[in-house]
Order: structure tokens, then sequence, then C-alpha cells
């Protein structure tokens, strides 16, 4: 799934990582961050996931796009954009699109394109085969790729005076919006593994989002998803326990870095972490060199957007609440939001002065 949007004068690109291919292929299957499978585990019937990888290229300051389709065929459409910038480093997405059309094999790939370039100091939205999702005043939504319904139905919840915010806030308000979606989609997978619509529909397993602010375009760092449970006491407050899940996603140079890890609770009142794993994931153009390994302690669980998920529980069923928001860095994070330290298979949570409590 890939979005390309643009909000008031804010742009905005979306993409999952979860590369697939036919059931019986050569490649082996690959582990996914939002939830631990087992030998045992169902799989999906006529696919396998066969690889992570960032599908969004941010090119320079001015141009980015976002890719769907066949891996091969994405990169030589990178490989095109190379041979454009060095023709002249001044990109766009007509320009990019034309050359699209003019190579005799790329016109006919499996490539799905939403290009973001910043022309006479305003965003422009350009699609390849994608697909345009809905608009208002304010918004303008393409989309491409697996699940792309997904994203239009998200976006169409929104009332018209949610996109109509202030120039400062547009960056935030823009950001909010897709990790809204992108929380929901990871606790869906984190609870139904393989059965959860996302998977099914071949996309999820982690998402990035690119955001134009202070004159570039730049992969927006440091969210952290996490999942948690509640009940409503005897006086009809809400009690919220400490998550059962954290995911961070964060980057270390041109890699994703997506730590996730599952929380328990034994009957000793201790907490305790399983599935405690790390991936690293290379862009497309180099998507072998993707890998998972056990826990990576340097990588924390603060951030500067956390995207908490409560599942309140009922006798008559049960629903979720969000709560999404950004921090000033790490410290407001800590500050405001919790501290979640794991360190061999525990895990300790502090509140500081956290409008979330738990029980």
């Amino acid at each position: 799934m890939i979005t390309g949007s643009r909000l008031k004068e804010g742009g905005f690109l979306t993409a999952d990582i979860l590369l697939t291919s036919p059931r019986g292929s050569w490649m082996p299957p690959m582990q996914i961050p939002s939830f631990q499978t087992t030998t045992d585990s169902p799989g999906l019937e006529a696919h396998t996931v066969v690889g992570l990888c960032q599908k969004i290229l941010v090119v320079n300051e001015h141009f980015a796009v976002a890719f769907a389709g066949s891996v091969p065929d994405i990169q030589d459409a990178v490989r095109l954009i190379d041979k454009l910038k060095a023709q002249s480093p001044d990109l766009t997405g007509k320009r990019f699109m034309e050359a699209l059309l003019a190579d005799d094999r790329l016109k006919t790939a499996d490539l799905k394109a939403i290009a973001l370039s910043v022309e006479n100091d305003e965003i422009q939205i350009t699609n390849y085969c994608a697909e345009f999702g809905i608009s208002n005043e304010h918004f303008e939504l393409h989309v491409g790729g697996s699940g792309l319904e997904h994203a239009v139905q998200h976006y169409e919840q929104f009332a018209l005076q949610e996109f109509d915010v202030p120039v400062e806030d547009i960056v935030v308000q823009g950001t909010c919006m897709a990790l809204d979606q992108f929380a929901r989609h990871l606790t869906d997978e984190f609870e139904k593994k393989f059965l959860a619509e996302t998977i099914a529909d071949l996309f999820g397993g982690g998402f990035e989002v690119v955001a134009y602010h202070s004159g570039q375009f730049h992969k927006i760092p440091d969210v952290v998803y996490a999942y948690a449970e509640a009940e409503l006491d005897a006086d009809g407050i809400l009690q919220i326990d400490h998550p059962k899940f954290l995911l961070k996603s964060t980057y270390q140079g041109e890699d994703l870095i997506i730590r996730s890890v599952e929380i328990h609770y034994d009957e000793e009142e201790d907490y305790t972490t399983r599935n405690d794993r790390t991936f690293t994931i290379a862009p497309i153009t180099r998507y072998r060199e993707t890998y998972v390994q056990d826990d990576r302690e340097g990588v924390n669980f603060l951030g500067e957007f956390l995207c908490y998920l409560v599942k309140v529980k009922k006798p008559s069923g049960s629903f979720t609440i969000p709560f999404i928001r950004k921090y000033d860095g790490h410290f407001g994070f800590a500050a405001n939001a919790f501290l979640a330290t794991a360190h061999k298979d525990n895990v300790q949570f502090m509140y500081m002065g956290a409008k979330l409590h738990s029980t």
C-alpha cells in the first residue's frame, strides 16, 4: 500500500514494508515485526511473506516517490531516477512520468508510483498507474498497491474540520492522521496474525511516513506504538494496564530500524518480555540486506510520536480508543508519556506526569 497526499500546503507519502511472493517460490519466509509465528501457525493460503523493505525513496530535498509492484521493476525505476538526476538534478513529477512512459520496458512493467515534488514553492502530486482516492477543499489523496481501499476508508472517516488546520500544525496533523491508521493495522496484526485484514491483503508489517517540512522532504523517525487493554471500574473510571505490545520505528543512516516486543504478566506480578526482536530494513534497492536479530537494547522505546491504542473490554464487547500525539523529543516523551525499559526478558514501566495511568 502506498499513498500520497496534500494537506493544505503540506505533502505526505506513506508505504508499508511487506514483500510477498506466490507460495512455493524459492525465497524463504521472512519474520514480521508486528507478530511472531511458529511452525504451527497458519499462514497465507496462496502467498508467503518473503521480505521487508523501504518502499519510499527521498531523492532530494524537493522530490520523493513511493513505489508498489514488482521489486525488479521498481529497482529499474530507481535506476531511471538516477539517470535523470545525472542529466539534471531538477526533478519533477511530470519529467519522471514522461521518462517512465518513454522506457520500452517500464511502460508495461508491474509498477505503481506516487511522486511528490516541490515546484514553484508548491507541493505537486503525480501518480503513475496509481489511483485518485478522495479530496476536499483542504486535502487530496492518491493511493496504489495492495490494500489501497483501506487508506481511502481511513481518510473518509475524518470530518472536514479535521483537515482545516493552521499552517503551523499541518505536519503534525498529517502525520498523526497517517499514524492513526497504521496503529490500528499493527494492533490487528498483533492480535490476529495472518488473519489480520492487512496481511491477508498482502500489505502491512510496518509503515513509513514522509512529510515535507523545513524546506525539504523527511522520513518521520522515532514513532512508538503501544497496545494495552483496559476495563471500567465500579466508579466508571477507565483503568488501563501496562502495554501488551510495543513497537518502535526509527532510522539509522539509510536503514529503517523496527524493534518490537510482547509483554506478558506472570503469577509473581512481574512483567516479562517475549519475542523481543529488532529488524534492520534496507531500502528496496538492496532489500536482500534486511535482517532480524534478537532484542537490541540500543533501540529504546522513546520517541517523538506515540500511538497508544487502548482496547476497552466490556461485558457486551469491546472498543478501541486511540491516543495519537507528538512530543517534544525523547525528554518530552519520557516526562509526559511513559518510560519503558526492556532488558534481559524483563520490562519496567515508569509513568511521570502521563495522562494514561496503569492499574
